[in-house]
């Protein structure tokens, strides 16, 4: 795991270094998605309400639930509330399991929006975890003029603890959903996806998202190797040209 921060911080630092200030930019709104999670039972894809929020500014940005402000250039102090993953809120989960709260974390993030590491530490004892993103992305111009796609990947790395939280299936579980007892090691997470912005209109921004993750871990509350989404939304543009 050391090699791979090691490695990720190097990027990250080395594309923050050589990326210029952008103008302000931020859109809120919301997304109507069609997908599936790694946690659902059901064999087929739902649909659901996403809300979208981001911004960049000189002092910092944020970025869904992720907030970061920057004490120096490249360099900020950021919270994030890790919303409850495993629960029947959004996905159907298995019978029996207990559904995991929500939580806020604090830590630390080097670069930018689009090329950081980011680390964060859960600061409310819901399991005392910690979690380190590595985020890169880069925004491209396409033909159409107004319309941008911002391709991405990310890693996260969870520790036991997290893990545990979110894989772990205790005993008490175990006999009420018939799944086998699990304690969960540290992990990892791979993300990828792309975003496209259409300028609709000075203040109303058209964004389209597809995204695909795995979790590299073993624990029988995850039911599949992929999980996958499809979003279509209405933004507004409250920062910005």
């Amino acid at each position: 795991m050391k090699n791979i921060v090691a490695l990720s911080l190097a990027l990250v630092s080395g594309s923050a270094l050589a990326m210029e200030p952008v103008e302000e930019y931020g859109i809120i709104g919301a997304s109507g998605t069609f997908g599936q999670s790694i946690y659902s039972t059901e064999d087929s894809a739902q649909f659901g309400v996403t809300p979208n929020l981001f911004y960049y500014g000189n002092r910092g940005f944020i970025d869904g639930s992720l907030a970061n402000y920057n004490l120096l250039p490249y360099v900020g102090i950021s919270g994030n509330w890790r919303f409850a993953q495993v629960s029947n809120t959004f996905d159907t989960i298995p019978n029996g399991i207990d559904e995991r709260d929500g939580n806020l974390e604090l830590g630390i993030t080097l670069g930018t929006p689009g090329a950081r590491i980011t680390y964060l530490q859960d600061v409310m004892s819901v399991h005392g975890g910690k979690e380190i993103q590595v985020h890169l992305g880069k925004t491209f111009d396409t033909p159409m003029r107004r319309f941008t796609l911002t391709p991405y990947v990310e890693l996260d790395w969870r520790d036991r603890k997290l893990s545990q939280h979110l894989y772990g299936v205790s005993a008490s579980e175990s006999s009420a959903s018939g799944l086998m007892k699990y304690d969960a090691s540290s992990s990892y997470v791979y993300q990828a996806g792309v975003i496209g912005l259409y300028d609709f209109s000075k203040k109303l921004v058209i964004i389209s998202k597809a995204r695909m993750e795995s979790h590299d871990d073993d624990s029988p509350i995850v039911q599949r190797s992929f999980g996958w989404s499809f979003e279509l939304g209405l933004t507004y543009k409250f920062a910005g040209k």
